[in-house]
């Protein structure tokens, strides 16, 4: 097992007192990998180096298709939210790294228009969660002009309690605490079992509420102790078979927290979300996958600041953000972007 980053804590602790805010009857959000911010990826990485560039990773303008090559522009339908949509290839949003693509990730409250909205000219990206949040608040963010997208914000490696399907999960594939109150890893060897109940929640969370994409949670199950001795091998498996699932729906999906795995995970991903890359020397995972084919990749660090002139190099999204992943007006909000939301490059 390796250690997991010290944000696990701290953000179950914070939560407790401001995850309710909002939040519907059906469903009491969780912190950390369920409705705080997010994944127990490991923290086993280095040190960043000191002064060292980041590659660039400004490569292709378009994304990629699943073979890591750039689209042609005759698959071209739009160019919105810094990406393309490729009619030859499913029809799913791509976002670019060409020019800087502006993330707000609200978890731990719900999403509020137009309260929690931060506008800027540029492209722009809404990660909130999933079951919480309903089609009327994703219909009001695209509202707001055809350079905005939102992503569903799913769970599907850990069982939570609090979740109206809970009772979908058979206690077959529940495993250990993975040190939240009331989640559990799963078994992801039984895909036949997980994979149906991840279909409804790709659905019912997210297609059917208009959203653009899934951000699937909890995909390194392996590196910490789920109480199951599936092997790394047995988690890719299941990780490829849930990006597959979301592309059969027309969803965008994006590969969560697994710098380690980028290279070989990039050609069936549309985009990358990490947490601390810089503060554990994580970031060239991506600059040699994702951004060196021109997929957009956004990195959230939390104790540490991000090098912005190392992220605007590589063409890297990199914020720094309170823990609890809070909206603005709350208490211990935090916001500092490497590229300001008024700014439309790099």
């Amino acid at each position: 097992m390796m250690p997991l980053h010290a944000r696990t804590l701290a953000l179950a602790i914070g939560w407790l007192g401001a995850a309710m805010v909002g939040c519907s009857a059906s469903a009491s959000p969780s912190p950390g990998d369920g409705t705080g911010a997010a994944g127990d990826d490991a923290a086993g990485g280095s040190a960043p180096d000191a002064g060292g560039a980041l590659s660039d990773g400004s490569g292709a303008t378009h994304g990629s298709d699943a073979g890591g090559t750039p689209d042609s522009d005759a698959g071209v339908l739009s160019g919105d939210a810094g990406g393309t949509v490729d009619a030859s290839d499913g029809g799913w949003w791509r976002p670019s790294s060409a020019t800087p693509v502006h993330f707000h990730w609200q978890l731990s409250t719900k999403f509020a228009v137009p309260a929690d909205v931060l506008a800027g000219p540029g492209p722009t990206v809404y990660d909130i969660d999933g079951e919480t949040n309903d089609a009327a608040t994703v219909a009001q963010l695209h509202a707001l002009g055809p350079d905005v997208k939102v992503v569903c914000y799913v769970d599907v490696g850990t069982y939570e309690n609090f979740r109206s399907d809970a009772a979908q999960f058979p206690a077959s594939v529940l495993g250990s605490s993975n040190g939240w109150p009331g989640e559990q890893w799963v078994d992801v060897r039984q895909q036949s079992v997980l994979l149906p109940i991840m279909k409804h929640r790709f659905v019912d969370w997210c297609s059917n509420k208009g959203f653009d994409a899934i951000e699937p949670d909890n995909l390194d199950g392996w590196a910490n102790s789920p109480g199951f001795p599936f092997t790394e091998a047995d988690n890719i498996s299941y990780d490829l078979a849930v990006a597959a699932l979301g592309h059969s729906l027309g969803l965008s999906v994006g590969l969560k927290n697994l710098p380690q795995n980028a290279a070989s995970m990039e050609p069936s991903f549309d985009w990358a979300l990490d947490e601390q890359c810089f503060q554990y020397g994580e970031c060239d995972g991506y600059t040699t996958s994702f951004l060196a084919k021109g997929k957009a990749v956004w990195d959230v660090e939390y104790t540490t600041a991000p090098s912005c002139a190392q992220a605007g190099t590589a063409h890297l999204n990199a914020q720094q953000r309170d823990l609890n992943l809070v909206a603005p007006g709350v208490s211990g909000y935090s916001y500092q972007p490497c590229v300001p939301d008024s700014k439309t490059s790099w």
